[in-house]
């Protein structure tokens, strides 16, 4: 967990067999993981693979917390037409 925590990067490699220790460790950092790529993405691809992130994330939390990360998304980049674009399909 502490070399997680040291390198966010590896949470979705790591997050399917540190959620049962750490499960609101895991759910946080994969969270802040995802809002970070979010942050630095600038084309169409970028949030692709943004949202690719979101479903994986979907299997550790469930549909509620992805939904509430979803729409936090959305609240932050409206200007970026692509992204909520993208954020649209998998929030259906």
């Amino acid at each position: 967990m502490e070399y997680v925590k040291d390198n966010t990067r590896y949470i979705e490699e790591y997050a399917e067999k540190l959620v049962k220790h750490y499960k609101e460790e895991v759910i946080e950092i994969y969270k802040e993981y995802i809002k970070d790529t979010a942050s630095t993405s600038s084309n169409r691809r970028d949030y692709q693979g943004v949202c690719h992130k979101i479903r994986r994330y979907k299997k550790i939390v469930g549909k509620p917390k992805q939904l509430e990360l979803i729409n936090e998304l959305i609240a932050l980049y409206r200007k970026r037409p692509a992204f909520l674009d993208e954020l649209g399909k998998i929030k259906k």
